[in-house]
Protein backbone atom coordinates (compact mmCIF):
# COMPACT_ATOMS: atom_id res chain seq x y z
CA UNK A 1 0.00 0.00 0.00
CA UNK A 2 2.55 2.42 0.86
CA UNK A 3 4.16 2.58 -3.15
CA UNK A 4 0.59 3.02 -4.13
CA UNK A 5 -0.47 5.51 -1.28
CA UNK A 6 2.93 7.74 -3.16
CA UNK A 7 1.58 7.50 -6.08
CA UNK A 8 -1.62 9.09 -5.10
CA UNK A 9 -0.39 11.42 -3.47
CA UNK A 10 1.48 13.00 -6.45
CA UNK A 11 -1.33 12.02 -8.70
CA UNK A 12 -3.81 14.30 -6.38
CA UNK A 13 -1.27 17.01 -5.79
CA UNK A 14 -0.98 17.24 -9.61
CA UNK A 15 -5.11 17.16 -9.84
CA UNK A 16 -5.57 19.56 -7.27
CA UNK A 17 -2.99 22.60 -7.86
CA UNK A 18 -4.34 22.53 -11.88
CA UNK A 19 -6.73 25.82 -11.43
CA UNK A 20 -9.94 24.85 -11.65
CA UNK A 21 -13.63 26.17 -10.36
CA UNK A 22 -12.52 25.54 -6.78
CA UNK A 23 -9.60 27.61 -7.23
CA UNK A 24 -11.38 30.57 -9.12
CA UNK A 25 -14.22 30.57 -6.17
CA UNK A 26 -11.25 31.08 -3.50
CA UNK A 27 -9.33 33.31 -5.39
CA UNK A 28 -12.10 35.60 -5.45
CA UNK A 29 -13.37 35.53 -2.48
CA UNK A 30 -10.12 35.89 -1.08
CA UNK A 31 -9.34 39.12 -2.91
CA UNK A 32 -12.53 40.24 -1.66
CA UNK A 33 -12.82 39.42 2.31
CA UNK A 34 -9.50 38.52 3.10
CA UNK A 35 -7.54 35.33 3.49
CA UNK A 36 -9.16 34.56 6.79
CA UNK A 37 -12.62 34.37 6.19
CA UNK A 38 -11.82 32.31 3.01
CA UNK A 39 -10.41 29.72 4.92
CA UNK A 40 -14.19 28.74 5.54
CA UNK A 41 -14.48 28.56 2.02
CA UNK A 42 -11.33 25.98 1.93
CA UNK A 43 -13.16 23.90 4.22
CA UNK A 44 -16.30 24.07 2.02
CA UNK A 45 -14.42 22.98 -0.86
CA UNK A 46 -12.55 20.40 0.94
CA UNK A 47 -16.07 18.91 2.78
CA UNK A 48 -18.02 18.95 -1.04
CA UNK A 49 -14.51 17.07 -2.35
CA UNK A 50 -15.04 14.89 0.94
CA UNK A 51 -18.87 14.07 0.38
CA UNK A 52 -18.58 13.22 -3.54
CA UNK A 53 -15.45 10.85 -3.34
CA UNK A 54 -17.07 9.03 -0.58
CA UNK A 55 -20.52 8.59 -2.55
CA UNK A 56 -18.10 7.84 -5.65
CA UNK A 57 -16.39 4.91 -3.57
CA UNK A 58 -19.45 3.84 -1.80
CA UNK A 59 -20.37 2.17 -5.32
CA UNK A 60 -23.39 5.34 -6.11
CA UNK A 61 -20.21 7.15 -8.24
CA UNK A 62 -19.89 4.27 -10.27
CA UNK A 63 -23.81 4.10 -10.88
CA UNK A 64 -23.97 8.01 -11.92
CA UNK A 65 -21.31 7.59 -13.97
CA UNK A 66 -22.36 4.60 -16.03
CA UNK A 67 -26.10 6.12 -16.28
CA UNK A 68 -26.21 8.53 -19.05
CA UNK A 69 -29.68 10.17 -18.15
CA UNK A 70 -28.83 10.61 -14.66
CA UNK A 71 -25.05 11.76 -15.10
CA UNK A 72 -26.18 14.44 -17.47
CA UNK A 73 -28.83 15.38 -14.78
CA UNK A 74 -26.04 15.99 -12.43
CA UNK A 75 -24.09 17.97 -14.84
CA UNK A 76 -27.04 20.58 -16.12
CA UNK A 77 -27.50 20.72 -12.75
CA UNK A 78 -24.01 22.02 -12.04
CA UNK A 79 -24.22 23.89 -15.08
CA UNK A 80 -27.55 25.78 -13.64
CA UNK A 81 -25.67 26.58 -10.16
CA UNK A 82 -22.51 28.09 -12.72
CA UNK A 83 -24.82 30.66 -14.44
CA UNK A 84 -26.35 31.59 -10.92
CA UNK A 85 -22.60 31.74 -9.35
CA UNK A 86 -21.62 34.12 -12.86
CA UNK A 87 -24.21 36.35 -13.05
CA UNK A 88 -24.28 37.15 -9.25
CA UNK A 89 -20.17 37.45 -9.72
CA UNK A 90 -20.79 40.16 -12.62
CA UNK A 91 -23.56 42.66 -10.76
CA UNK A 92 -21.34 42.21 -7.38
CA UNK A 93 -20.06 45.46 -6.19
CA UNK A 94 -16.58 46.21 -5.35
CA UNK A 95 -16.29 46.34 -1.43
CA UNK A 96 -14.02 49.04 0.01
CA UNK A 97 -10.37 48.33 1.04
CA UNK A 98 -10.77 48.39 5.04
CA UNK A 99 -7.82 49.46 7.24
CA UNK A 100 -6.51 47.45 9.42
CA UNK A 101 -6.42 50.08 12.09
CA UNK A 102 -10.42 51.03 11.75
CA UNK A 103 -11.39 46.91 11.05
CA UNK A 104 -13.12 46.59 14.47
CA UNK A 105 -15.07 49.32 13.60
CA UNK A 106 -15.84 48.41 10.21
CA UNK A 107 -18.98 46.41 9.16
CA UNK A 108 -18.88 42.98 8.62
CA UNK A 109 -18.70 41.62 4.67
CA UNK A 110 -21.45 41.33 3.00
CA UNK A 111 -20.33 37.31 2.57
CA UNK A 112 -20.56 35.43 5.88
CA UNK A 113 -18.72 32.34 7.02
CA UNK A 114 -21.69 30.37 6.48
CA UNK A 115 -22.33 31.93 3.21
CA UNK A 116 -18.80 31.25 1.83
CA UNK A 117 -18.68 27.61 3.36
CA UNK A 118 -22.13 26.53 1.97
CA UNK A 119 -21.16 28.33 -1.85
CA UNK A 120 -18.28 26.51 -1.44
CA UNK A 121 -19.67 22.78 -0.77
CA UNK A 122 -22.54 23.38 -3.43
CA UNK A 123 -20.10 24.17 -6.21
CA UNK A 124 -17.93 21.33 -5.24
CA UNK A 125 -21.11 18.85 -5.05
CA UNK A 126 -22.85 19.73 -8.65
CA UNK A 127 -19.08 19.10 -10.16
CA UNK A 128 -19.30 15.88 -11.75
CA UNK A 129 -15.38 16.10 -12.45
CA UNK A 130 -14.25 14.73 -8.76
CA UNK A 131 -16.62 12.40 -9.72
CA UNK A 132 -15.15 11.16 -12.28
CA UNK A 133 -11.56 11.01 -10.78
CA UNK A 134 -12.55 9.56 -7.91
CA UNK A 135 -14.40 6.45 -10.32
CA UNK A 136 -11.79 6.41 -12.74
CA UNK A 137 -8.82 6.86 -10.66
CA UNK A 138 -9.03 6.36 -7.09
CA UNK A 139 -9.41 2.21 -7.84
CA UNK A 140 -5.95 2.21 -9.35
CA UNK A 141 -4.63 3.17 -5.83
CA UNK A 142 -6.82 0.76 -3.80
CA UNK A 143 -5.01 -2.74 -3.03
CA UNK A 144 -6.87 -5.84 -3.72
CA UNK A 145 -5.32 -7.45 -0.45
CA UNK A 146 -6.17 -5.10 1.81
CA UNK A 147 -9.19 -4.10 3.62
CA UNK A 148 -11.55 -2.18 0.86
CA UNK A 149 -13.37 0.49 3.56
CA UNK A 150 -10.07 1.65 5.55
CA UNK A 151 -8.59 1.99 2.02
CA UNK A 152 -11.39 4.29 0.51
CA UNK A 153 -11.50 6.34 4.45
CA UNK A 154 -8.35 6.81 4.40
CA UNK A 155 -7.74 8.38 0.22
CA UNK A 156 -11.02 9.93 1.02
CA UNK A 157 -9.74 12.22 3.71
CA UNK A 158 -6.24 12.95 2.66
CA UNK A 159 -7.55 13.90 -0.59
CA UNK A 160 -9.50 16.50 1.39
CA UNK A 161 -7.21 17.51 3.23
CA UNK A 162 -4.53 18.30 0.53
CA UNK A 163 -7.82 19.99 -1.18
CA UNK A 164 -7.85 22.31 2.06
CA UNK A 165 -4.34 22.87 2.21
CA UNK A 166 -3.77 23.59 -1.75
CA UNK A 167 -6.93 25.88 -1.47
CA UNK A 168 -5.70 27.86 1.80
CA UNK A 169 -2.37 28.52 -0.16
CA UNK A 170 -4.41 30.13 -2.84
CA UNK A 171 -6.29 31.98 -0.52
CA UNK A 172 -3.48 33.11 1.52
CA UNK A 173 -1.94 34.77 -2.14
CA UNK A 174 -4.64 36.40 -2.98
CA UNK A 175 -5.23 37.75 0.22
CA UNK A 176 -1.36 39.55 -0.39
CA UNK A 177 -2.51 40.75 -3.40
CA UNK A 178 -5.66 41.76 -2.64
CA UNK A 179 -4.88 45.82 -2.04
CA UNK A 180 -3.37 45.90 -5.49
CA UNK A 181 -6.84 43.88 -6.53
CA UNK A 182 -8.83 46.35 -4.92
CA UNK A 183 -7.65 49.69 -6.11
CA UNK A 184 -9.03 51.48 -9.17
CA UNK A 185 -10.82 49.12 -11.98
CA UNK A 186 -8.89 46.06 -10.17
CA UNK A 187 -12.38 45.01 -8.55
CA UNK A 188 -14.61 44.89 -11.39
CA UNK A 189 -12.60 43.61 -14.08
CA UNK A 190 -11.53 40.73 -11.22
CA UNK A 191 -14.90 40.31 -10.83
CA UNK A 192 -15.60 39.99 -14.57
CA UNK A 193 -13.09 37.55 -15.41
CA UNK A 194 -14.27 35.46 -12.98
CA UNK A 195 -18.15 35.57 -13.59
CA UNK A 196 -17.06 35.09 -17.36
CA UNK A 197 -15.09 32.26 -16.69
CA UNK A 198 -18.12 30.35 -14.64
CA UNK A 199 -20.58 31.43 -17.84
CA UNK A 200 -17.86 30.21 -20.52
CA UNK A 201 -17.73 26.75 -18.30
CA UNK A 202 -21.47 26.78 -17.49
CA UNK A 203 -22.40 26.72 -21.28
CA UNK A 204 -19.59 24.38 -22.19
CA UNK A 205 -20.44 21.72 -19.39
CA UNK A 206 -24.34 22.22 -20.58
CA UNK A 207 -23.11 22.08 -24.10
CA UNK A 208 -21.31 19.11 -24.50
CA UNK A 209 -24.01 17.39 -22.28
CA UNK A 210 -26.59 18.08 -24.87
CA UNK A 211 -24.73 17.06 -27.48
CA UNK A 212 -23.71 13.78 -25.62
CA UNK A 213 -27.39 13.03 -25.03
CA UNK A 214 -28.20 13.80 -28.69
CA UNK A 215 -25.39 12.01 -30.19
Amino acid sequence: MSHLFALFLVTSLANILTPGLGVVMIVTFAAAWGWRRTLWGCAGTAVGIAILFAVAMSGVGVVLATSPLLFAAVKLAGAGFLVWLGLKTLRRKAPAVVDPAKAKESREPAETRFSLFWKCVVLQLTNPQPVVFAVSVLPQFVDPKLPYVPQAVLLTSTYALLVFVCMVGYALLAGRARDFLLRGRGPQLMYRVSGTVFLLIAVIVAGTTIAGLIG
